[in-house]
């Protein structure tokens, strides 16, 4: 008998290079979600963009990331991992050429709507391959590497977009905000063609065609109208539209689920949500990622309206918060193989703790106040850190490698839908606060009121992330067969 046949399946000795190699493409991906903020001003200026294309510069890049995430993760699962990766890779960086080459608004618009559908083909792949390539005992490590490198480029976009708009290398301005990703692109797609095994689902189906029509569709009257409705005034079209995507989606559940009842290939196994740690971990993740997305967006605005600070000043604020998520996303893998879940319950109690001393810390502030806010912003991201990356593997954990692509997909799709919803709430409730504020204090203290009422509800999301991570903990009653018995001898008694 072969030595291979004894010790299983051969894992890649590259895996770690490889990693490299998607994570490298994931933080691209994470780092345009943000950088073109800095930008804005700018692209207004030089293409004459007024305020609702500069909406549409932004919010088309994650309509269309949200919107066919789930169909790119089966994508993955039917055609191969690794062809979609590069797919993905080889359309992101076109797109982002087209971005910086762009000479009109509508053009940049469109541009940017199809760097989010690449980067959906492309982002469900990074999770799926982790969880193929990866022994059980090594994903955890993986996935807190993954989970570091996300949340680094989430704050990172910021301070990107802000050096390079400062550097202004070849007079190109505003532009090297996209044409950047020509470089670590190209660089990553050929490490990806070299390195990268190919897997794929081993039952060969056809696409769901219809579902993913559906899935879009439903999307799409959801996630836009959060995306424009706040600086839209949230006319009653926004709330037309969010009405219409429940019925939508209704549809797209009770199609899916007749083409798993006659044995045919769902878009979406429903099935995924019969396991309890999926389940629970996509309710976790809405209540976790709206927090962390409302902290980014209710930050910068005090920062640069309330404090005067200039983009990149703002930018700079933003480090501890993203050096504790960067420590603690490599070290608590490990704490989580010991402590479990009870991990990630001390996590959320770091990030209240975190904000906590930050509503206490701004009432004190001296100018930009960067240093006031240094150790709050650095518990608060250990906090984070130590739920993303444990989180990511939690919910995964039951993922069979057949829905692989599927479950990346649903995850990462929550994920967004979770940064809309905690933008578009908690960013009106910071401009609602202002106002009052602003009426009762004046505009001197209304911004630091402000902030410290937005706080308090970030505060609340992290009390429900603790409770749901609580219930996902205990583990589900069963039945003691003593008792069952005895039911059933009641039971036939009383016949």
């Amino acid at each position: 008998m072969s030595k291979a046949s004894n010790t299983g399946p051969t894992v890649d000795p590259r895996r770690w290079l490889s990693l490299s190699v998607v994570i490298l493409a994931a933080f691209m991906v994470v780092l345009d979600t943000f950088i073109v903020n800095v930008a804005l001003p700018s692209i207004a200026r030089d293409l004459q963009a007024d305020f609702s294309e500069l909406q549409l510069v932004v919010a088309g890049y994650v309509l269309g990331y949200a919107l066919l995430l789930v169909t790119g993760g089966r994508m993955g699962d039917l055609y191969g991992r690794k062809t979609m990766f590069l797919a993905g890779i080889a359309g992101f960086v076109a797109a982002s050429a087209w971005c910086g080459l762009s000479g009109t608004a509508e053009m940049l618009i469109a541009a940017r709507v199809a760097q989010g559908v690449f980067a959906a083909a492309m982002m469900p792949q990074v999770l799926s391959i982790i969880q193929v390539m990866f022994p059980a005992e090594e994903k955890g490590k993986a996935l807190g590497i993954y989970g570091a490198v996300l949340g680094l480029g989430a704050i990172a976009g910021q301070i990107a977009g802000g050096l390079l708009l400062k550097a202004d290398w070849w007079g190109l301005g505003w532009r090297l905000v996209f044409l950047v990703n020509l470089p670590v692109g190209l660089f990553a797609f050929v490490f990806a063609v070299w390195m990268l095994r190919d897997s794929r689902s081993p039952q060969r189906t056809r696409m769901d065609i219809w579902g993913v029509v559906l899935l879009a569709a439903g999307l799409g009257l959801f996630i836009y109208p959060l995306a424009v409705g706040r600086e839209e005034g949230w006319p009653a079209w926004i709330f037309v539209s969010i009405a219409a995507s429940v019925p939508v989606l209704v549809w797209f559940v009770r199609y899916e689920n007749a083409l798993l009842h006659r044995g045919a290939s769902p878009l979406l196994p429903i099935t995924l949500f019969r396991n309890r740690s999926f389940r629970f971990g996509m309710l976790i993740s809405l209540a976790f990622y709206s927090g962390n997305a409302a902290l980014y967006l209710i930050l910068s605005v005090f920062m640069q309206s309330g404090r005067g600070a200039e983009p990149l000043q703002s930018a700079y604020a933003f480090i501890p918060l993203a050096a504790g998520y960067f420590a603690a996303s490599l070290l608590t893998p490990p704490l989580k193989k010991r402590w479990g879940n009870r991990v990630l319950l001390a996590g959320t109690v770091l990030m209240a703790a975190g904000y906590l001393l930050l509503i206490e810390a701004v009432g004190r502030l001296n100018g930009l106040g960067i240093g006031e806010m240094f150790i709050p912003l650095l518990l608060a991201g250990l906090g984070q850190g130590a739920v993303a990356s444990p989180l990511i593997q939690t919910v995964l954990s039951g993922v069979q490698g057949v829905h692989a692509g599927a479950a990346s997909g649903v995850l990462s799709t929550f994920m967004q839908v979770a940064q809309a919803l905690g933008i578009a709430a908690i960013g009106t409730f910071y401009q609602s606060l202002l106002t009052h504020f602003g009426a009762v204090d004046g505009a001197g203290d209304a911004s630091v009121s402000t902030l410290q009422g937005s706080l308090a509800a970030i505060i609340a999301l992290s009390v429900l992330t603790y409770l749901l991570l609580a219930m996902l903990g205990r583990k589900p009653q069963r039945a003691n067969p003593e008792s069952v018995a005895q039911a059933a001898g009641v039971g036939n008694a009383e016949r």
